[in-house]
């Protein structure tokens, strides 16, 4: 990554804390505006990057931050925090599905992490879609979180059950096939890779 891609880097995770302390003023301001958990992982979310390159110890491409960058500002920002997920059809879920793709990721530097890519793909197909569906547990369960102690609706309880959650998981269980096989084919993390 050069100096402008860097600063450009450093200048998007501002903007996210600066807009997760804007929705934090209208939490304080606006006491029906309880949007805690979008204001909570606007605030710890964009960091999961160099969080993973330090673990990893391995090196994330700008292309890749940035695709991730964009994927968190409409996730968090427009379907959390602006209520995208209660206007905007089906938005929830290809969200979801989304989020399976690029959990993928995470699952991919575990695989270089435990240099373990020379092992046969259906192997490293099964550990990315695995990853994927801890990283999609771990999200379900910070929305149940949110509702049961910030007194939230994010997994939309009332209005439809466990249905929400079920079809959240399926979503990125979806999206993790893809980004598995996406993520074991030759070529293709090399292109997202290049800096």
């Amino acid at each position: 990554m050069n100096k402008v891609e860097r600063a450009l880097i450093y200048a998007i995770r501002g903007c996210f804390i600066i807009l997760a302390l804007l929705f934090l003023i209208k939490i304080i301001i606006d006491p029906d505006y309880n949007k805690w958990g979008g204001v909570i992982a606007g605030i710890g979310l964009p960091f999961l990057p160099p969080i993973i390159e330090k673990v990893y110890k391995s090196h994330i491409s700008f292309r890749i931050q940035l695709i991730f960058y964009i994927f968190l500002f409409v996730a968090l920002d427009l379907g959390i925090c602006l209520d995208w997920y209660k206007t905007a059809p089906y938005f929830d879920k290809i969200i979801h599905f989304g989020s399976g793709i690029l959990s993928a990721l995470v699952g991919y530097y575990g695989l270089k992490y435990f240099k373990v890519v020379k092992t046969p793909r259906g192997f490293k197909i099964l550990f990315i879609i695995s990853v994927c569906a801890l990283i999609a547990v771990g999200w379900e369960c910070f929305e149940f979180a949110c509702d049961k102690f910030l007194g939230q609706s994010m997994q939309q309880l009332v209005s439809v059950g466990v249905d929400d959650t079920m079809f959240d998981l399926l979503a990125a269980l979806a999206g993790s096939v893809i980004g598995a096989l996406l993520m074991t084919t030759p070529g293709f993390v090399k292109m997202l890779e290049k800096d």
